[in-house]
């Protein structure tokens, strides 16, 4: 019986060490080791397996990571060392649904990502020029260039309309026919610079008032503008009612250009006149 157990045991004998060895040492480990513990990790979702002149449209910026393992591990991970990515191998162009995979550093192990899966689409990356416009409050602000490359998805550079410099640093983005920024296009260059900058002037019409003639003359005839145009700080022209405009009277019948009398950093657009059929009173009188 001794024989045959010791044929037994010489058999295969290295595998068996081996295996003795490997089981002492999970049970060293778990002895020694903490509890097992989970961590949630949010992570920047990278898109990979596109070529140059393809993007994903719709991908979210970053998914969640629950990541398991022994206390001592999970809490002294570095998030750096969890990589999420999106590999889209193989999609040439439209809709895709595809998996979210976790690369872990060893010692841990994944409980769930969040999203599981994308579902989003594939778009050939177009460039276009735009005419460049600026926007700050309460300025007017002409941008320089004044047209600027833009690139990105097809869809919604072929959407875009104009660009727009917007913010004290001018930073040009792109935006449709309702106003909305397209947030996946990028503009070159990204900011633009002052050409022209100064006080926000607004466009008004207004009644023209012209006085009357002095003393001693009488108006037949006079052919006036109704209205003038103006433009202005939107606060001093929200207290103008009219223009009052000022005429040179004389006798006789004349064309003169009219005189408008005008707040400072109010000015007019138009340049009236006025034609006029004058008498002297006396001489209305007698006749």
């Amino acid at each position: 019986m001794l024989r045959n157990l010791w044929i037994r045991i010489k058999h295969r004998w290295q595998a068996k060490l081996l295996s003795l060895l490997a089981a002492f040492l999970l049970w060293y480990q778990l002895k020694e080791g903490g509890p097992i513990v989970e961590r949630a990790l949010e992570r920047p979702l990278e898109v990979v397996g596109l070529g140059p002149d393809r993007v994903a449209v719709g991908v979210p910026d970053r998914v969640l990571v629950r990541v398991r393992g022994d206390e001592r591990v999970v809490e002294g991970l570095q998030p750096e060392a969890v990589l999420a990515y999106l590999d889209l191998t193989g999609v040439e162009e439209g809709p895709f649904v595809r998996p979210v995979r976790v690369q872990l550093p060893a010692g841990v192990a994944l409980s769930a990502v969040i999203p599981a899966k994308v579902e989003a689409r594939v778009e050939r990356i177009l460039e276009r020029d735009l005419l460049l416009y600026a926007y700050l409050p309460h300025r007017a602000v002409v941008p320089e260039p004044r047209r600027v490359r833009v690139r990105g998805p097809a869809g919604q550079v072929r959407a875009a309309v104009w660009a727009l410099a917007l913010g004290e640093e001018l930073s040009v983005v792109a935006v449709d026919k309702e106003g909305r920024v397209l947030p996946d296009v990028v503009a070159e260059p990204a900011q633009a610079k002052p050409h022209f900058s100064g006080p926000l002037l607004t466009l008004k019409e207004l009644p023209l008032a012209l006085p009357g003639p002095p003393e001693g003359l009488v108006v037949e005839r006079a052919e006036i503008p109704r209205t003038v145009r103006v433009v202005g700080p939107p606060e001093l022209l929200a207290d103008l009612a009219f223009v009052a405009g000022e005429v040179e009277w004389r006798e006789g019948s004349y064309l003169a250009p009219i005189k408008l009398k005008l707040p400072e950093g109010v000015y007019a657009l138009d340049r009236p006149w006025g034609r006029f059929v004058v008498v002297s009173a006396v001489k209305e009188m007698t006749e």
